[in-house]
């Protein structure tokens, strides 16, 4: 896939502030849309919607103000089959798929439609790597499993799917979710009508921000 699939989102900008903000951006056949939520007390959440040739896939990731407690998942539309990692730094003694794992490691859980279970992430490096692979593998059916596998050339060029990849997705397929960042620019674009049929309708607010910012220009 060529890397005009991709596109370079900056939220630096945007992420002091409380207030909701969307972004939308085109890359011809690709779509996608951001939604990205700061709540004090609750931390960090952002949306992607994505569009492509194969089909459509919700992603979500949420991290707690501590930035100790993430979580990410990705959802395929329409069955609504989803594939979730979360990784707990520390203080997970309380979380019952955790109770193999010792500090100082990390624990990650892997939540499919097939069940769940949390190892040491430790564990997914060297011999002790392959059955764990397999394992969650198992997890979501073969029909997810080749989504995924379809949107890896994407993966790359978009800074916001960074903890979808290696530290999700590659701990399960490395050999598919191994390649470096290299981010590239897609082309802004309105989307409320876009995110209104994955099922999230831009507020009236929104609409208004919208239309101002891609009006025509008076003649």
């Amino acid at each position: 896939m060529r890397a005009t699939l991709g596109a370079v989102l900056l939220l630096t900008a945007h992420v002091a502030s409380a207030a909701p903000a969307r972004w939308h951006f085109s890359f011809g056949k690709w779509r996608l849309s951001v939604f990205f939520e700061r709540e004090e007390g609750k931390g960090d959440a952002t949306r992607l919607l994505v569009l492509t040739p194969t089909g459509r896939s919700v992603f979500l990731s949420s991290q707690d103000p501590s930035g100790r407690d993430s979580t990410e998942s990705i959802q395929r539309l329409p069955s609504g089959e989803t594939f979730t990692r979360r990784l707990v730094l520390s203080s997970f003694e309380e979380i019952p798929s955790c109770s193999s794992v010792r500090p100082p490691d990390a624990c990650v859980i892997f939540i499919g439609a097939n069940g769940s279970f949390g190892a040491p992430i430790s564990a997914f490096a060297g011999s002790t790597a392959p059955p764990l692979r397999e394992k969650a593998a198992a997890l979501v059916s073969p029909g997810l499993r080749d989504a995924l596998f379809g949107l890896a050339p994407l993966l790359p060029a978009v800074a916001e799917f960074g903890s979808y990849s290696k530290g999700f997705l590659g701990l399960v397929w490395p050999e598919r979710f191994s390649a470096s960042q290299k981010l590239v620019r897609g082309e802004r674009k309105p989307g409320c009508d876009f995110d209104a049929t994955f099922g999230f309708p831009c507020s009236d607010e929104e609409k208004t921000r919208e239309a101002r910012r891609f009006a025509e220009p008076a003649r």
